[in-house]
C-alpha cells in the first residue's frame, strides 16, 4: 500500500499544526541541510559520543550480585545454558550472546559492561529512525536526544544484565508495530515479528509487551479502511511469533511453576503510578511534570481523535504503555516479579510518545525538552562537583569483601552466603579451590543461583540440616566464612529478607557455641565499615 503523504500547508491553523505529520513536505521544496544524510550521520555520531561520555563513569564499576549471576551462567558451555536457566527464570538469548562476547573479550566488569553500553548507544540512531519515520525529523532528534542522555537508561548501560538489550528490542518492536498496524506499512510486519520474538527470548516481560501490542491493534483497526486486512495481519504476526517461541515454552512453564522473584514485594496501586516517575530518572518528578506540561495536551487531543491516523498512533502507544505496565502489576499480585528495571520494556513507547507530543507542541515543546535535558544532565552539578559520582563499590561491596578476606582463606575452606543470590559474585571474585554453600549446604555449582523453590527451601532450612553436617565434615585447620545479607531494613515486610536475618542469627549463634571453632577477626573488613565487619565472620576449626 502506498504511503499517505500529507501536504505541507504554508499557513496552518493551530489545530492543524499539532496534528500535521512534521516529516511531510512538498516534493518541490529543497531538503534542509540538517536533513541531509551526511549531516544526520554526523549529528547522530555526536549524540552517540555524548551518550558514551555521560556513561563512562560506570563502565569500570565492579560486579554486584545480579551481574555475578549473568557472568556465572554465561561462563558455562553454550549447550548447557538453556538447561541452567530452569533454575534462573530468564529466557536464554542474552546469556547466549554474553557467552560469545566473553569468549572474545573476557569476563572482566569493563568488557562485559561494554556490551550493555554498546546496545544503549545503538539505541540513539535506532530511536532517531523510529521517531523520524513515524512522526518527522523534529521528533526523531528529540527521541535520539532523550535516549542519549536518559539517566534511567544509563543505570543499565553499565551493568552486565540484559536490560539495554531489552530496551533496544522493545524500541524496534514498538516502532515496527506502529508502522505495520497504525500506518499500514505492511513491509514492517517481518520486522515486528522478528523483534518481538527476540524480545520474548530475552525477557519474560516481553510477554506483557506482546499482549499490549495485541490490544493496541484495536485503535489501529478502528482507524483503518482495510479492517479485514488489519485483523489478518495481526493473526499472522502474533501467530508466527507464538510458533517461534514454542521451543522455549516447556522451560517457561517450568520456570513459572518453580522459580520466581522472592525478593520482590507485592506492588501497590501507588507503585504502578510511580513507575512513570521512575523511568523518567528523577525522584523529584520534575522531568515528569515538564513532560506532562510540554506534551500532555497534544497527546490528549490526539487520543480524543482515535479515528485519525495520528490519533490512532497516539492511542496505540498509550495502550502499549498502560497494558504492559498493568499486566506486569496484575501478574505481580499473584506471584511478585516487580522491579523498576523491568520497566525498560515499555520505556521506548514512553520516549516515542514524548517525542510525538513535544514535536507537535511548538515552542512549548522545545522549552519542555530543554528543561528535561537540564534535569537529566545536571550540567551545573557536574561543574561544581555537587552531582553525586558513582563509586566503584556503590552496589558491589562483594569485590571489596573478597579482597579483604582472600588472604585469610585457603584451599577447601568454606564460604557461606546467607543471601543465596550473592554466591555467584563471591565465587567470581574468590579463589576457585574453595567450597561454597548456602543455608541448605554445599552448592555443587556456585556460579549459578538456583531460584527453583528458593523461598520454600529458605523457610524449611535449619542449622541442624545445613550447618551441623557442614561443620562436622570440616577437618582441623579448615576455615568457614559466613557472609550475612546487608541492608535488610530496606524490605522488612518481604519474607525473603526476614528469613535471611533469622538464618544469619542462627548460624552465628551455632558457630559461636561450637567449641571446635574459634573466631578469627579480619582487620581488613573494618575498613569497609562497621556493618561489613559485623556481618562477615571468619571461624577456624581447631579440634575434631
Amino acid at each position: 500500500m502506498a504511503e499517505q503523504v500529507i501536504p505541507h500547508p504554508k499557513r496552518a491553523t493551530p489545530p492543524d499544526r499539532w496534528l500535521r505529520v512534521a516529516r511531510a513536505t512538498s516534493d518541490d521544496r529543497p531538503r534542509p541541510r540538517w536533513h541531509r544524510p551526511a549531516t544526520v550521520i554526523a549529528l547522530l555520531s555526536v549524540l552517540a559520543g555524548a551518550s558514551v561520555l555521560l556513561r563512562l563513569e560506570g563502565l569500570h564499576t565492579w560486579f554486584w550480585m545480579d551481574e555475578g549471576i549473568s557472568v556465572g551462567i554465561s561462563s558455562h558451555p553454550l549447550a548447557e545454558i538453556p538447561g541452567l536457566l530452569r533454575q534462573d527464570g530468564s529466557p536464554p538469548l542474552y546469556y547466549i550472546l554474553l557467552h560469545g562476547w566473553m569468549r572474545l573479550f573476557g569476563s572482566s566488569p569493563t568488557s562485559t559492561h561494554a556490551l550493555s553500553l554498546l546496545m544503549a548507544v545503538g539505541m540513539v540512531p535506532v530511536s532517531y529512525w523510529a521517531a523520524r519515520s513515524l512522526f518527522g525529523a523534529r521528533a526523531g532528534w528529540m527521541a535520539a536526544g532523550m535516549i542519549a542522555i536518559s539517566p534511567y537508561l544509563s543505570d543499565y548501560s553499565t551493568e552486565t544484565r540484559m536490560y539495554t538489550m531489552v530496551a533496544l528490542l522493545a524500541l524496534v518492536t514498538t516502532a515496527a508495530f506502529v508502522h505495520a498496524f497504525a500506518f499500514r506499512r505492511r513491509r514492517y510486519l517481518p520486522v515486528f515479528i522478528a523483534s518481538l520474538t527476540l524480545l520474548l527470548y530475552t525477557h519474560n516481560w516481553g510477554l506483557y509487551l506482546g499482549l499490549a501490542a495485541a490490544v493496541a491493534v484495536g485503535p489501529c483497526f478502528l482507524a483503518a479502511t482495510d479492517r479485514a486486512l488489519v485483523l489478518r495481519d495481526a493473526a499472522v504476526a502474533f501467530g508466527v511469533a507464538a510458533v517461534l517461541i514454542l521451543p522455549w515454552v516447556p522451560t517457561l512453564l517450568f520456570q513459572a511453576r518453580h522459580t520466581g522473584a522472592p525478593w520482590s514485594p507485592t506492588p501497590t496501586v501507588r507503585d504502578m503510578f510511580s513507575a512513570m516517575a521512575q523511568i523518567m530518572g528523577d525522584v523529584h518528578e520534575r522531568t515528569l511534570v515538564a513532560l506532562i506540561l510540554g506534551a500532555g495536551g497534544v497527546i490528549g487531543r490526539l487520543v480524543l481523535r482515535p479515528r485519525t491516523r495520528d490519533g490512532s498512533v497516539a492511542l496505540a502507544l498509550v495502550v502499549i504503555v498502560a497494558v504492559t505496565l498493568g499486566a506486569g502489576w496484575v501478574a505481580s499480585q499473584v506471584k511478585p516479579a516487580w522491579s523498576p528495571r523491568y520497566f525498560v520494556v515499555f520505556f521506548p513507547a514512553v520516549v516515542l510518545l514524548a517525542a510525538l507530543g513535544l514535536s507537535r507542541a511548538g515552542k512549548l515543546g522545545l522549552v519542555a525538552l530543554a528543561m528535561i535535558v537540564l534535569f537529566w544532565v545536571e550540567p551545573l552539578g557536574r561543574l561544581t562537583g555537587q552531582r553525586p559520582v558513582m563509586r566503584l563499590d556503590a552496589k558491589a561491596i562483594d569485590r571489596s569483601l573478597a579482597d579483604a578476606v582472600a588472604p585469610e582463606l585457603r584451599a577447601n575452606d568454606v564460604v557461606v552466603a546467607m543471601q543465596m543470590e550473592e554466591l555467584p559474585v563471591l565465587h567470581h571474585y574468590l579463589r576457585r579451590d574453595l567450597r561454597f554453600a548456602t543455608t541448605s549446604g554445599v552448592v555443587a555449582d556456585p556460579a549459578v543461583a538456583d531460584w527453583s523453590g528458593a523461598l520454600e527451601r529458605s523457610r524449611t532450612a535449619t542449622p541442624q540440616d545445613g550447618l551441623t553436617p557442614l561443620l562436622d565434615g570440616m577437618v582441623v585447620g579448615n576455615r568457614i566464612l559466613l557472609v550475612c545479607a546487608r541492608d535488610l531494613e530496606q524490605a522488612p515486610d518481604v519474607p525473603w529478607f526476614r528469613l535471611m536475618g533469622v538464618h544469619c542469627a542462627q548460624w552465628r549463634a551455632g558457630l559461636a557455641a561450637d567449641r571446635r571453632f574459634v573466631s578469627r577477626p579480619v582487620d581488613a573488613l573494618r575498613g569497609l565499615g562497621q556493618e561489613a565487619a559485623e556481618l562477615t565472620l571468619l571461624f577456624e576449626k581447631t579440634s575434631p
